[in-house]
Order: structure tokens, then C-alpha cells, then sequence
């Protein structure tokens, strides 16, 4: 299996965390996944999951099946906080899967809002590279299984909203300059009249924390999907430059102050016994705004991600083999982090 795609390098990485493109499709003559009875929903997940494993034969791929129905809570809960599945996929398990094309970069989700919702995810703004990658999956997939599309709207989907090329393209963002100037809530305002989503780093319904947010867009009917790609890269250059300007300003506005701030937060790191998740976060935020603004001694990006991939709820108990309560898992947490940052100092 090759390298994780949060351990790896990409392009405007000082903003742009991680770059997503996702495909919504459905079965053709088959209800849509919240109209299906749990056997139906079976019968969908054992074809997408025939058809995907003959694409990866075809690509050369070792595939990976996880029957999320069979996993235990805190094993799902580990891949929702590496963003691998939805929160959605918390509640009612059955008939849902992940399928991934030889590691977490690229794979499908069986019976979420949609029979089928292919991604493809990459650090950096790389949506030309997610775009080839999804759309070959998608191709191969529907050679096999016929999807359900109008010729006028285009593909069919769950919720109308996704219906035409069922794309989403989405950026995580790290953007602590224009969270902490207040210009965040302007910029939210100005996208969705143009067209797009400025929301919290879970999606939908969510509230940026560890000053991450997601862009993404929202209009799916009467355009390409080249457009759609070519938007939303001008827009995550654009935001990433406003980014860098507002977090120059609050650099040069108290610079010690600043400095100060995010020594404390690494100082606590590498010394606490405890921390909380919402502590934990804030302090890798503070820790990437020092790799950021380029002062000595701050962790690589690839350990901020890794760290922000391990100190889940979900993460710590799977790697703990069993359930922790709070303290317990405050104490792993601070264990983790301690370990990580002090490896990279050797």
C-alpha cells in the first residue's frame, strides 16, 4: 500500500490542506438507498462491490472491502475522523460499505445518500488529479453497472441538489488569518451568491474548529464538470492569496505576541499529560500557523496531518483495542502527540 495521501506534499499546501472531488451515481431502475429494504440494500452493495473489484483486477489494484455493517462503533468512528466515510454513516449501517482502490486516496461509498459515491482526495490543490482519477473510476464502474441518468438533467440523484454531474469538488482550507480578522464571514456571504459553500471542516451543518473550513460547490445542473473544476481552483488560489495577506497583517500586528502564542501551544504539546480534543485541535492549528509563517522549530506539515488523523475519539480507542473514557482518552491523546512531535525532532 503506498504512502498515505495526508503524509505527502502538494501544491498551496500553506492553505489548501486537501483537495476532494466527488461523483453522486445511482443504479438505473433501482429506488434510491432510503427507499430500499435492508435486503435491497444487500443486493446493491454485493453488485457495486462485483463490479468493483473486476476494475480493480483491470487497473492492477489490490481492493479493500470494508462491510461497515460488521465493524464495530469505534472502528467506523475511526474512519469518519479521517474523513475516509461521512458522519452519515454513523447511524444505520446496513448494506452500507467502503470501497477502497488499494489505499484511502480513492474509493466508493455503497448506499450513503446514493447508491454509489465515488472519491478521490489528494494534499494540496490537485483538483486536476483527483479529476482524472474519479472520473476513470467512474467510467470503468459504469461499464459494467448501468447508471441512472436524463438525458436533459443529466445523472439522477437522491437529493436534487446533486442532480446533472453529481460533482462536488470541496478544498479544506487552513485559513487562521481571516477567521481571526473576521473576514470569514463576508468571504461565506460573497461565495454562496456566487455559487459556492463555505463550511465547517465536517461539511454540511458544521462549524469551522482548528481554524479549518471546507469550499465547495453547489451548483451541479447546467454545468461541466470542467467548469466546475476550473472554478473552484481559481477560487481556492484566490482565497489561499487573501489568506496569506490577512495572516501577514496579524504577524505584523503583534509579532512577539503571535510567536509567543504558538510556543506556548507547542510547549503544551510536548509536556501535558491530558488534552482534549478541542485543546488538541487549537494546538495543532497554532502549530501549523507556525510552519506557515516559517518560525524555527515548528513540525513538518505531514506530522500536523498525521497527528490530526490520530487524536480522533475513534482513533485513539481503535489503536488502544478497546473503549476509553474521557481521562483515558485525554492521556492517549497527549501520549500520541508527545511521541509524534518528539520523533521529528530526532
Amino acid at each position: 500500500m503506498s504512502k498515505s495521501w495526508y503524509l505527502e506534499n502538494g501544491p498551496n499546501e500553506d492553505v489548501v490542506i486537501s483537495t476532494r472531488v466527488r461523483l453522486a451515481r445511482n443504479i438505473d431502475n433501482t429506488p434510491f438507498p432510503w427507499r430500499l429494504t435492508a435486503q435491497e440494500k444487500d443486493h446493491v452493495r454485493d453488485r457495486v462491490e462485483a463490479a468493483f473489484r473486476e476494475v480493480c483486477v483491470e487497473q492492477d489494484k489490490k481492493p479493500l472491502v470494508v462491510d461497515l455493517s460488521k465493524m464495530d462503533d469505534i472502528a467506523v468512528t475511526a474512519l469518519a475522523d479521517r474523513r475516509v466515510i461521512s458522519r452519515n454513516m454513523l447511524k444505520k449501517r446496513e448494506g452500507e460499505a467502503l470501497l477502497l482502490f488499494g489505499d484511502e486516496s480513492a474509493g466508493v461509498l455503497v448506499n450513503e445518500e446514493d447508491h454509489l459515491r465515488l472519491f478521490a482526495v489528494g494534499a494540496g490543490l490537485c483538483f486536476e488529479k483527483a479529476a482524472y482519477c474519479i472520473s476513470k473510476n467512474a467510467a470503468a464502474l459504469e461499464k459494467r453497472i448501468p447508471m441512472a441518468k436524463n438525458e436533459k438533467l443529466g445523472y439522477l440523484t437522491s437529493c436534487p441538489t446533486n442532480t446533472g454531474t453529481g460533482m462536488r469538488a470541496s478544498c479544506m482550507l487552513h485559513i487562521p488569518g481571516l477567521i481571526s480578522t473576521g473576514i470569514v464571514g463576508d468571504l461565506s456571504r460573497k461565495l454562496a451568491r456566487a455559487g459556492f459553500a463555505l463550511r465547517g471542516a465536517d461539511g454540511e451543518g458544521s462549524e469551522p474548529y482548528a481554524d479549518m473550513v471546507q469550499i465547495s460547490n453547489q451548483v451541479t445542473l447546467g454545468v461541466t464538470e470542467k467548469r466546475t473544476l476550473q472554478d473552484m481552483s481559481r477560487l481556492a488560489v484566490s482565497v489561499a492569496s487573501e489568506e496569506r495577506k490577512a495572516r501577514q497583517q496579524l504577524y505584523d500586528r503583534d509579532r512577539v505576541g503571535l510567536e509567543d502564542k504558538i510556543g506556548r501551544a507547542k510547549g503544551n504539546m510536548l509536556f501535558a499529560r491530558r488534552i482534549s480534543s478541542e485543546e488538541a485541535m487549537k494546538g495543532l492549528s497554532l502549530l501549523r500557523l507556525g510552519r506557515e509563517l516559517e518560525l524555527p522549530g515548528m513540525p513538518e506539515y505531514s506530522t500536523i496531518q498525521l497527528l490530526l488523523a490520530s487524536v480522533g475519539a475513534g482513533a485513539i480507542q481503535q489503536q488502544a483495542g478497546r473503549p476509553l473514557d474521557g481521562w483515558e482518552r485525554d492521556e492517549a491523546r497527549a501520549d500520541i502527540i508527545r511521541e509524534y512531535l518528539n520523533q521529528e525532532k530526532t
